[in-house]
């Protein structure tokens, strides 16, 4: 076989070789390039995904803090809602009664509170404190009955709060009935009003009748005896 023949099937056979190889590196690039495209829309994908979530996440966000806001609210609202229904029954009250009580529209101040009456027998300190809780009913718009009765009693200490809870005790035996605010006063007139002070009230004012004034009379007739079943 002659030498150069034999030379150039080598020669053709290796580019034959490396075309082959060529076209497949060719084939393996252009897989690779169709791999990474996927890749590369994959990640956009992906990239698009999360800044839908990250918008969500947002709106997430600021609803926990409106409801966050909506529950700090809940208190103010309450007694908004408080305030409305006691407008309400102010309301009704007065359609019923064809009048509008003026106190109930007044703005709210805070009452002072009676000083508690501790049992002392001195008609002047009795009738004050009496006059006291009228005062503090009227005030606290606290209406006649049972409740002015329950009031007053809690402002009572020492010896007097020991007697009525004695005569509480009756009263929840239905040994005797105090229902009522008159009932009430009565009762602690005569349990505590001194046993000679109609005695001494009208010995005063004869006495006062030849060397005081008409106002001296007067302010002893008040720290005597405020009820006029007493002189």
């Amino acid at each position: 076989m002659d030498p150069n023949a034999s030379h150039i099937t080598e020669v053709v056979d290796q580019k034959k070789s490396t075309k082959q190889r060529l076209d497949a590196l060719d084939g393996q690039s252009t897989r690779l390039c169709v791999a990474v495209e996927a890749i590369e829309e994959k990640v956009e994908t992906a990239e698009a995904e999360i800044r839908e979530l990250n918008i969500q996440l947002e709106e997430s966000l600021m609803m926990c803090a409106a409801m966050t806001d909506a529950v700090a609210l809940l208190p103010d609202l309450r007694e908004e809602m408080e305030a409305m229904r006691l407008q309400l029954r102010i309301l009704q009250r007065a359609v019923g009664n064809g009048q509008a009580p003026a106190q109930e529209y007044a703005p709210r101040l805070k009452i002072p509170e009676p000083r508690t009456y501790g049992g002392a027998r001195d008609a002047k300190e009795v009738e004050n404190f009496l006059f006291d809780m009228e005062q503090y009913f009227l005030a606290a718009n606290i209406e006649e009955g049972a409740r002015r009765v329950t009031t007053a009693t809690m402002y009572l200490g020492g010896d007097a709060k020991l007697w009525w809870r004695t005569k509480y005790a009756d009263i929840q035996a239905n040994r005797v009935q105090i229902d009522t605010w008159d009932l009430l006063k009565e009762t602690i007139r005569t349990q505590f009003f001194p046993e000679n002070v109609e005695y001494q009230a009208r010995r005063a004012l004869r006495e006062l009748k030849h060397t005081g004034s008409i106002r001296d009379c007067e302010n002893l007739f008040r720290a005597y005896a405020g009820h006029p079943k007493h002189v």
